[in-house]
């Protein structure tokens, strides 16, 4: 049953390449053409804080393409392609880490609402399914702010996401190992926010994966 609706599905709304959107086969996670260009090595670097962060891209090109197509474009269905090469770069980076929990950089209910999806959730719940460890909702935004981007110096960057993030239950999360999905690092301090929030009060140990990082941080 489960391959019929497979193929009605894939006659109706084929697979898509997330870089360039050409069809692809079923299954596949990228055009052949896209799949060249894929980096021989993943990005390393820290949220602000000092928390570790694997991706396997850098934000430019085809990638900085796929993720603005995949956050802007009503394109959902594309995460799982992503979280596919995502999970790789998390085996990869963090193969001797046991998690307990994947969660994500959660959005203002105003702002998730406005755009219809929380794309970092979307990437975190198909990574949470291909490295079989849960997904929960570990933070959530009670403020609404500037968008990052829109932000003109890393100071106003830093300013801008203070306090701006609120652990949900404290006590779900005292002495885990949490892994912190976003769509991309830029200056790293949103999500070193939000791993100070996860952290603080709770010993819990935080470590972070985005699909794109930017160049220099």
């Amino acid at each position: 049953m489960n391959k019929i609706l497979r193929l009605l599905r894939s006659s109706f709304f084929p697979d898509r390449c997330p870089y360039c959107n050409k069809t692809v086969e079923s299954g596949k996670i990228a055009c052949d053409i896209c799949k060249m260009k894929f980096p021989e090595t993943y990005s390393t670097n820290f949220a602000k804080g000092g928390y570790p962060c694997c991706s396997p891209f850098f934000y430019k090109g085809i990638f900085k393409k796929a993720v603005k197509r995949f956050k802007f474009n009503d394109l959902e269905q594309n995460s799982e392609s992503l979280a596919k090469v995502l999970s790789d770069t998390i085996k990869k980076e963090y193969g001797n880490i046991e998690f307990d929990v994947i969660t994500c950089v959660p959005m203002h209910p105003k702002e998730e609402k406005k755009r219809g999806y929380n794309q970092s959730k979307l990437l975190a719940k198909d990574v949470s399914k291909q490295l079989s460890v849960p997904y929960e909702d570990l933070l959530e935004k009670t403020k609404e702010n500037l968008e990052q981007h829109k932000c003109a110096t890393t100071v106003q960057r830093r300013e801008n996401v203070k306090g701006v993030y609120k652990a949900i239950d404290n006590e779900r999360i005292n002495e885990k190992t949490i892994l912190i999905i976003d769509d991309i690092l830029t200056t790293g301090y949103t999500l070193g926010e939000c791993c100070k929030v996860l952290a603080e009060k709770t010993g819990a140990k935080i470590y972070c994966a985005t699909l794109c990082a930017r160049n220099s941080l």
